[in-house]
């Protein structure tokens, strides 16, 4: 049961640090509930593989092995954000990043 407590600890945090600060919070909110929705394909492929392809230990554990190589291949692949300034706002134009950024000069007081 810790290890995983742990694991689900560390795809939170991994998840949330691929996105700036203002988008963190919903980040950590929402990949959790992408990852529980990931319950509904696999128990289709699940029931569609028991009786026509493999007995119920075949089938899970060629599922496990998909699952887990999949979140390896994500886990190798994944971008590093160590020493990236992530404190930044998703502009959509250039207008609107001249305005920001001279909101960020400092003021004389």
């Amino acid at each position: 049961m810790g290890f995983g407590r742990g694991y689900w600890a560390i795809f939170v945090t991994i998840a949330a640090e691929q996105f700036g600060t203002n988008l963190r919070a919903t980040v950590a909110t929402t990949v959790p509930n992408f990852a529980r929705g990931t319950l509904v394909p696999v128990t289709f492929l699940f029931t569609e593989m028991c009786p026509k392809l493999f007995s119920a230990p075949t089938a899970a554990a060629f599922l496990g092995i998909l699952c887990f190589g999949i979140s390896l291949y994500c886990i190798l692949t994944i971008e590093e954000t160590y020493g990236q300034d992530l404190d930044y706002l998703e502009m959509k134009n250039e207008e609107t990043k001249e305005v920001f950024e001279l909101s960020e000069q400092p003021m004389l007081t």
